[in-house]
This record gives C-alpha cells, structure tokens and sequence, in this order.
C-alpha cells in the first residue's frame, strides 16, 4: 500500500461518489454541519467514527459511499 489512507464521512452521497474518494460512509438522515451527530451526542460521535475508521481495513473502492443508519440521530 502507498500513501496514506483516507475515508471520507458526508452528509452529500450524491455528489461524493462523483468524485470517487477512495473509502466513503455516509451517516443516513445527517444534516449539513452534523456529520459525526449533533453537538453534546458523543457516544453517537464516537460509533459514525469508529465505523469510518472501520472501513480502512477494507479495499478502495472509489465511488462507492456506504450508508449506514444510526436511528439515535433522529432527523
């Protein structure tokens, strides 16, 4: 592996994939401003985290952002 591996948290699915970041999660229901959660939900912070950070044990996949849904958040 060269470089440094990266994974891209967004609240925009659409327009990420059409830049093809190597690694994407995209928290379902997020809102502009609140990609890891809103302020003050830290245990919520700390899972959209952990799941991004997660996802670097696996293959690049440019394009592809993984939904993932954290009922928590609330929309």
């Amino acid at each position: 592996m060269r470089g440094i591996p990266t994974v891209l948290i967004t609240v925009s699915p659409e327009v990420s994939a059409q830049m093809r970041p190597p690694r994407a999660i995209s928290p379902k229901g997020f809102r502009i401003g609140n990609s890891l959660g809103r302020p003050g939900m830290r245990e919520l912070q700390k899972r959209v985290l952990r799941d991004a950070l997660l996802t670097l044990s696996g293959p690049a996949r440019p394009g592809e952002v993984i939904e993932i849904d954290y009922p928590e958040y609330g929309t």
